[in-house]
């Protein structure tokens, strides 16, 4: 097949048409969710931050959830670069752009940046991005026994493919993490004032 700008537009339209319905409800689950009043935020966050909506509104579910991650880690760590410097140590001593988000939330929790509600629903979604980002092969013990795990690549890749087979899914995580992210990111970031 030849490809030109005629097939290329038949090819979107196509596309546009099979994913509109998705692309309709996902749209007006955010909007249910998420206030379109302006707010303060460090410029690295917000673009992490308007791109994990675009992630949940195009359907790219495993993007939403590491997408929303990286907004959470990069506003918290722009408080911390701000108050102690790029240079600068968390009180576990661990250098601000070295520490792990386990590590940012511990601290933001601490400083009293975070509440204990906000760092447990930022910690479950560290832990729903972990095996996407930090896939790992089937572990073999023993004779010809596979065990399958969260963090197994054939168990995200069912969360994504089919998971009415494993009662799990990328698309219920990520909507898990869209709403966290627009409940909790813009509080967190009046909180901070944007910086």
């Amino acid at each position: 097949m030849k490809i030109n700008n005629i097939v290329i537009k038949r090819l979107i339209h196509d596309g546009d048409e099979r994913s509109y319905k998705g692309r309709f409800e996902r749209l007006k689950y955010l909007l249910s969710i998420n206030s379109l009043d302006e707010f303060p935020a460090p410029a690295l966050a917000w673009e992490y931050y308007e791109e994990a909506r675009l992630c949940w509104y195009s359907g790219a579910f495993v993007a939403t959830i590491i997408m929303a991650q990286l907004a959470f880690e990069e506003l918290i760590r722009s408080t911390y670069r701000v108050a102690k410097g790029v240079r600068g140590k968390l009180a576990n001593n661990k250098k601000v752009d070295k520490a792990s988000f386990s590590d940012l939330i511990w601290e933001a929790e601490q400083d009293k940046i975070i509440t204990k509600k906000e760092a447990e629903n930022l910690n479950k979604l560290r832990k729903l991005r972990n095996p996407f980002v930090h896939t790992k092969d089937l572990r073999i013990e023993g004779e010809n026994k596979i065990t399958l795990g969260p963090v197994d690549f054939f168990y995200q890749h069912l969360k994504i493919v089919a998971s009415h087979l494993i009662g799990q899914s990328a698309e219920n995580e990520a909507k898990f993490a869209i709403k966290l992210l627009c409940n909790s990111f813009p509080k967190i970031s009046y909180r901070l004032g944007g910086i």
